[in-house]
């Protein structure tokens, strides 16, 4: 399946996207991780762009989209973003789909904009940061920056946070090989600002969730540590409607680690929602 990298610009601000699949098909919009880009999306993408149009974006500070100076990574920060770009792109409806922070700004769109959401699938996301959450990614902000020699040795050192992964080497290598750059003295390092990491505020998303009409899929990795059953059965109580999928042989990674039956899953969710939706559209209006 042919796929198409394009820019467009938010309030002076680029952003880069993908997209796969016919204009005239309904169009789902991925939203990845903190510290990753849209290619975390490319298996997934092509595998359902026979029937949907898909657009995966780089947050900003992510992937090629720009960074923003003076920072500004706050979840507000991105949802904003996403408005605009829902806007400049003319999606009308579509169905939204986020992973771990991608969920959150997921989730914070759709108490914004309801109207334009057929359904959201949240994908291994807590909908919170904790006040401890909040000091572990300023923590890592603090960190030095990582450099490497080479493009080969950035690819062959790059690790997933949290580490814990099912993924196969073909694929960590080209989630790798897509989330670096080379800096003018030839060294190579992470595309995503780092700066991004010290913007993380404590807030809970639950109150949006009791809020929501549209269909809810929870999506968990079978061994995820981020979104314990706990934690999803919270989630759950706040959205009755909602329906929750557990994917085997899966960490937080949900994607990466198990592609074929994170596909499936999400897959039937999205064919049920818009066969749902055919079927209003067509049933005939009522007798007077």
């Amino acid at each position: 399946m042919h796929v198409h990298d394009r820019f467009l610009s938010v309030d002076g601000l680029r952003l880069r996207y993908r997209e796969w699949g016919d204009t005239s098909s309904p169009p789902v919009v991925l939203l990845h991780g903190g510290s990753a880009h849209a290619h975390w999306w490319d298996s997934f993408a092509a595998a359902i762009a026979d029937t949907y149009r898909v657009l995966a974006l780089d947050l900003r500070g992510h992937g090629d989209s720009d960074h923003v100076d003076p920072p500004a990574y706050r979840i507000g920060d991105y949802t904003r973003d996403l408005a605009q770009f829902v806007e400049v792109m003319a999606l009308g409806r579509f169905d939204l789909i986020g992973h771990s922070l991608g969920g959150m700004v997921a989730t914070a769109y759709a108490g914004l904009a309801p109207q334009h959401l057929n359904s959201l699938v949240v994908v291994d996301s807590q909908l919170r940061i904790t006040p401890g959450g909040a000091h572990y990614m300023l923590q890592l902000h603090n960190f030095p920056q990582t450099f490497y020699r080479d493009r080969e040795q950035a690819i062959r050192r790059f690790r997933l946070l949290p580490p814990h992964t099912q993924a196969d080497a073909a694929t960590l290598a080209h989630v790798a090989a897509h989330g670096i750059r080379q800096l003018p003295d030839g060294r190579w390092t992470l595309k995503f600002d780092r700066e991004s990491l010290a913007h993380a505020e404590p807030q809970d998303l639950t109150p949006i969730l009791r809020c929501l009409t549209c269909p809810v899929l929870f999506v968990r990795g079978a061994h995820s540590t981020l979104l314990p059953h706990e934690r999803l059965a919270a989630l759950l109580d706040a959205v009755p409607h909602a329906e929750s999928v557990e994917i085997a042989a899966a960490h937080h990674h949900v994607m990466l680690d198990n592609p074929p039956a994170f596909e499936r899953a999400v897959r039937a969710f999205l064919d049920t929602v818009h066969r749902r939706t055919a079927r209003v559209v067509s049933m005939p209006a009522s007798n007077p």
